[in-house]
């Protein structure tokens, strides 16, 4: 069996793992509002939870525009062609990888919300606000250096998984 040899990368991962985690759920316990009054139907819930998906919309609104903006100014506008700066590269990969998670989000928390009992729809605005968080996290960390990604990656893989892991629950209990 071959060893694994750990270096200063794996360390950096590692610390962003459980930097992340924390975030994730240092948000959650912080953030997490009190039970308020339940919104009864399933049509109210998931009007609410849609309503939230605004805001990882301007989100990727916000990257697409830093990407585009940054192609104008320094005239690489042929992606294939035209030689990009690491800054272009990063943040084209920031934003790629922020479009998949976001695929993720979306039909997870709309069908969290279809299914969730009246009173824990409230996870909705935490989560999205957390997601959000992470997915700037994420982006800033990229922009500085590709190690640093890891805190918001790790944060907005617990925000997704929590977000699933309910919606199955809700979806086989």
């Amino acid at each position: 069996m071959a060893s694994v040899a750990f270096d200063r990368r794996h360390l950096i991962s590692v610390a962003g793992v459980l930097l992340g985690t924390a975030l994730a759920w240092g948000g959650l316990l912080v953030f997490w509002p009190a039970p308020g009054v339940p919104i009864g139907t399933a049509a109210d819930r998931l009007a609410m939870a849609a309503g939230f998906m605004v805001w990882p919309a301007l989100l990727l609104l916000l990257m697409v525009l830093a990407v585009a903006l940054t192609r104008f100014f320094t005239a690489a506008f042929n992606p294939l062609d035209d030689p990009e700066s690491p800054f272009q590269r990063r943040a084209q990969r920031a934003l790629s990888n922020s479009v998949e998670q976001t695929v993720i989000l979306i039909p997870a928390m709309l069908a969290a919300a279809a299914l969730a009992a009246p009173p824990d729809i409230r996870f909705a605005g935490v989560m999205t606000g957390l997601f959000c968080v992470a997915r700037l996290l994420f982006w800033l960390g990229y922009l500085i250096h590709p190690y640093l990604r890891a805190p918001g990656m790790i944060m907005t893989l617990n925000v997704n998984a929590a977000i699933v892991a309910y919606a199955l629950v809700r979806a086989i209990g």
